[in-house]
């Protein structure tokens, strides 16, 4: 990779970190921008172009240590003009440290490299954070930050701003360059403008994770975001509402074998209109005429066949990812893939300082009927309906909110769905939050054959024969978090009638609760960076008083040399009732690893031996469980990766050598990355369990968060026997191509 020498500073980093040693570090509070020209995004410096910046040191290390002086020098610097916000990092090191390799944008795997993160609060209030992450080549990463109860629901990671960056090498480090659009960023209106900031830089020594930032971060504060605190100041700038446009050509020929060979059908050709328009600075209009929301991205394959209730995917499609942020649920009230094959969707948003808007309209074509029940899920085909939702979210103070939201779906042949309900997040003194939510469901069947079932809940039948009845779902949360303790109880109660249409709530019938206890330590040794051992207890009922399940948990987590993390965990279900059977001490020890010891190598392993039940046997039975899986990824380039990756489960009886199920799902990811916008893909996958074999090659450039184009295709075996086994010799056929290009007016 090529090096460019940048001119040296007047100091020393060692004489940097001596003063630092002697004097004690602080940070700025407040930055009052000087405006500029546009300034050229290409990671070389030039002096003449950032001469009105100013400066923002990096002096804390905030990961392992615990706001200590940086032990490596770092410098931002912050400009802007009428319509651009630009910010520079000088990050200085040896070159040959630097891990960086070319991604696509959006690659979590880039949280392996080092990397400048950016955190955005434009309306200082606590309510989320852009986070904006470049990495020394220039690849790109974004996310929203909310100030939610666990780490799992904090970031938004379908969250896109369309900015420019660029990076590079340099024999003292590296340089990234940001230039963010003004109108990509919701924020109050008027020109004089005041935000809050911070930036950090994560680097590895000796394998290990490294974070600095430009301010001190507080262990102790649950609330993460509200630690985005530095003032950013400018003025007189030009507020642009965004008109674009987003027109979409799609082609697609598909075979089947006969005989011999594939016989392929008509060519498919299908168009398409999105747009979005900004209202006013923080309300944007989203609409899409006939939109094509396929499946580019194969979904990872889960073993499901000792799975009583339907499996959750993630989304991927972009219409539906962004924004979602505030319909995001604790108890899972909406799943956007419920929403399967809009012929037309429109969606409002709105964030002011006080309030925040999500209305969401779409004619679903093919819409899924999934019925929760208390052992197992239902799921049928209801053809066309009509989707609505409404979500308004209040902010009471800057670490508080309160909200409520409405729901719906109608069916053809008269049946419908209706959901609504409240729900708030609050924080109490300083380590305590409080979540909860509170819905009310009702639901009119119609007379359908969507659902082939003689189950019962009650008083009611699974099949849809025109009954009307209605439930409740309520969820709470107390959650504690410290710099060593993180603590919570979780309360859920799901009446056997509680139905959502757009949501993703697979079990009913239930009142449980939840106790979590986790001790954690962060340290700066080599070989110990950071432990932690908790314990887990859960205590299940059912609506008429049967207990259904009590199960106690041990913990153990660590993260160790070459930034590996292990976890171990003991599931003991001590006691479990399934379709009205009582099953005692099953047990399943499950170990975790992840380790990004280097640049080239990630690796992804985790095991769970004991016992489990078969839950699709006629009649269910213990057995003994063991499940593998492991993911390599190797990046045998800046630009090349391989990731192989085998997914194995098995179930054997207790009493024989027999297996209730054993199998393997084997794949291979290939990935050549030309630069940031242009990459080439292969993935192979043979599915055991399925008997199913397929190849998905893919030709991607997708320069910014609207604008992309596919080329690539499908080819599927399937075989029921072993003879003349031929993997390759393909039962069905698929070659597509997509061309998305946003037009901006």
């Amino acid at each position: 990779m090529k090096i460019i020498p940048v001119p040296s500073f007047a100091f020393h980093l060692g004489f940097v970190i001596t003063l630092l040693n002697v004097f004690g570090v602080s940070s700025q509070n407040s930055y009052t921008l000087k405006k500029t020209q546009e300034i050229q995004i290409d990671g070389v410096w030039e002096s003449s172009e950032w001469q009105q910046a100013v400066e923002v040191p990096f002096p804390f290390e905030i990961t392992p240590n615990n706001n200590t002086p940086a032990k490596k020098e770092t410098v931002g610097y912050i400009t802007y003009d009428d319509l651009h916000l630009y910010i520079a990092v000088k990050a200085f090191d040896d070159p040959q440290n630097v891990r960086a390799s070319i991604r696509p944008r959006d690659d979590f795997k880039m949280l392996g490299d080092d990397t400048i993160f950016i955190a955005l609060d434009p309306f200082a209030d606590a309510r989320n954070n852009l986070l904006l992450g470049v990495n020394p080549v220039g690849s790109q990463l974004d996310a929203r930050a909310v100030n939610a109860t666990t780490d799992d629901d904090r970031y938004d990671i379908s969250f896109n701003v369309n900015f420019e960056s660029a990076g590079q090498l340099n024999a003292e480090g590296y340089i990234v360059e940001y230039k963010i659009p003004f109108s990509e960023i919701p924020f109050p209106g008027g020109k004089n403008q005041k935000w809050n900031f911070r930036i950090g830089r994560r680097y590895f020594e000796n394998g290990n994770e490294i974070e600095l930032r430009t301010q001190t971060f507080d262990r102790d504060n649950p609330c993460l975001i509200c630690q985005t605190t530095t003032e950013l100041i400018f003025t007189d700038i030009t507020i642009a509402k965004r008109v674009e446009f987003l027109p979409y050509l799609t082609s697609a020929i598909v075979g089947d074998r006969e005989n011999e060979s594939i016989a392929y059908g008509p060519l498919r050709l299908d168009a398409g209109l999105g747009a979005n328009i900004d209202l006013t600075k923080n309300t944007a209009l989203e609409l899409t005429l006939n939109p094509d929301f396929s499946q580019v991205e194969a979904d990872i394959t889960q073993v499901d066949v000792n799975s009583s209730f339907a499996l959750e995917y993630p989304e991927r499609r972009p219409f539906f990812s962004r924004g979602t942020g505030i319909v995001n649920f604790e108890s899972d009230l909406f799943y956007t893939r419920s929403i399967n094959d809009p012929i037309f969707s429109g969606k409002l948003l709105n964030q002011g300082r006080k309030g925040r808007w999500y209305a969401l309209a779409a004619v679903d074509e093919n819409s899924p009927y999934r019925v929760a029940g208390e052992d197992r899920s239902y799921l049928g085909n209801a053809g066309k309906s009509f989707v609505n939702i409404i979500r308004y979210q209040h902010l009471i103070t800057d670490k508080s909110r309160l909200g409520g939201f409405n729901m719906s779906r109608f069916y053809e042949n008269k049946s419908q769905g209706i959901l609504w309900g409240i729900d708030g997040l609050f924080l109490i003194g300083d380590n305590w939050r409080v979540a909860f939510e509170l819905a009310h469901s009702s639901t009119q069947e119609g007379y359908q054959d969507w659902i082939e079932s003689e189950d019962t809940f009650g008083k009611y039948t699974v099949a849809l024969d025109g009954e009307s009845y209605g439930g409740h779902n309520l969820y709470f949360q107390a959650f504690r978090n410290t710099e060593h303790w993180k603590s919570y109880i979780k309360l859920r109660d799901i009446s056997p009638n509680f139905r959502t249409d757009l949501g993703f709530v697979v079990k009913n019938n239930r009142r449980w609760a939840t106790v979590y206890h986790l001790y954690q330590n962060i340290s700066d040794r080599k070989g110990l960076q950071s432990y932690g051992f908790g314990t887990k207890a859960d205590i299940n009922y059912t609506f008429q008083g049967y207990l259904k399940n009590v199960s106690l948990d041990g913990i153990f987590q660590i993260k160790t040399f070459g930034n590996t993390d292990m976890s171990f965990t003991y599931d003991w279900d001590i006691f479990k009732n399934y379709l009205g059977i009582d099953y005692r001490y099953l047990g399943a020890l499950q170990w975790e690893v992840t380790s990004r010891a280097s640049e080239q190598l990630i690796v992804d392993i985790s095991m769970l031996w004991g016992r489990d039940l078969a839950y699709n046997e006629e009649i269910p039975d213990r057995g003994r469980a063991f499940n593998f899986f492991t993911s390599l990824t190797y990046q045998l380039s800046d630009q090349f990766s391989i990731n192989p990756s085998i997914r194995y489960g098995q179930l054997k009886r207790l009493d024989t050598d027999q297996f209730f199920f054993k199998g393997s799902i084997s794949r291979l990811t290939l990935n050549y990355q030309r630069n940031n916008f242009l990459s080439f893909r292969l993935v192979g996958e043979y599915n055991e369990f399925a008997d199913r074999f397929f190849i998905q090659p893919l030709i991607k450039w997708n320069p910014n968060p609207a604008t992309i184009f596919y080329i690539g295709g499908n080819q599927n075996t399937y075989w029921e026997s072993e003879d003349n086994f031929n993997p390759f010799r393909f039962t069905e056929s698929q070659f597509y191509l997509k061309f998305q290009y946003l037009i901006g007016l």
